[in-house]
């Protein structure tokens, strides 16, 4: 099923001009809107690091809280992930892309692959 509106995307980025955010370390996340009409940014979102975040028995407690704050969007661009962010998001339907790209040039590669707005159905 291809979708017909545009998507939320998720960009770990320090800067802004460039993906520089492991997933466990992002301190925040870009929210952009990704579509056929081009690209828009949508807000800043402030996040608590589960990794190396001294949460020790809490640090699942804390991963699953850096998902559920990027739960609204399509997929999640960042400079390194790792498999428990890519297990947690993948429930989610969430695509994970890995990149140190600026943030431009990786919101042009989404914008032009399909699969950002194909949905998988339940056979």
């Amino acid at each position: 099923m291809t979708l017909s509106s545009p998507v939320r995307v998720a960009i770990g980025t320090a800067s802004g001009a460039r993906v520089s955010e492991h997933f466990g370390h992002a301190t925040r996340f870009e929210i952009w809107e990704v579509g056929p009409a081009g690209t828009r940014f949508l807000e800043t979102r402030n996040n608590r690091p589960a990794c190396g975040s001294g949460c020790g028995d809490r640090a699942d407690e804390v991963m699953d809280a850096s998902v559920a704050l990027v739960a609204d969007c399509r997929a999640v661009v960042v400079s390194r992930l790792g498999e428990c962010a890519i297990n947690r998001l993948s429930r989610l339907g969430i695509l994970a892309f890995e990149t140190d790209d600026r943030v431009d040039d990786a919101l042009r590669e989404l914008a032009a692959f399909d699969g950002l707005f194909t949905a998988e159905t339940a056979a």
